[in-house]
């Protein structure tokens, strides 16, 4: 399983409208990405950091998808489309990760 992770720094210079984000924006992407095989969408909303404080992150999306194959050719497709709605709910620039989701098991 790949796990695509698009994080959202918290700057108190920056905006983040985690409604759009959760109710406009997160549905437009699974309607254009899962054609390409998207499994899910889940959201990390930022409260806030160990012992206190403001989160490091407003938001933390995750994108699942079985294979990168897939998440490329959906990016390929119409990420543009999906990137270029960016500027509605927020300026800050996401860090992006792809990762493959390796199972520890239980400990």
């Amino acid at each position: 399983m790949i796990r695509i992770a698009a994080a959202y720094p918290r700057n108190p210079e920056k905006k983040f409208d985690m409604d759009y984000y959760i109710h406009t924006h997160l549905p437009m992407v699974y309607h254009k990405f899962r054609p390409f095989g998207l499994q899910k969408i889940e959201v990390d909303q930022g409260i806030e950091k160990p012992g206190g404080g403001s989160s490091p992150f407003f938001a933390i999306g995750y994108l699942y998808f079985d294979k990168l194959k897939n998440f490329q050719e959906a990016y390929a497709t119409v990420g543009a489309e999906v990137v270029g709605n960016i500027p509605a709910y927020t300026n800050v620039a996401p860090i992006i990760q792809i990762g493959e989701m390796i199972e520890v098991g239980k400990m």
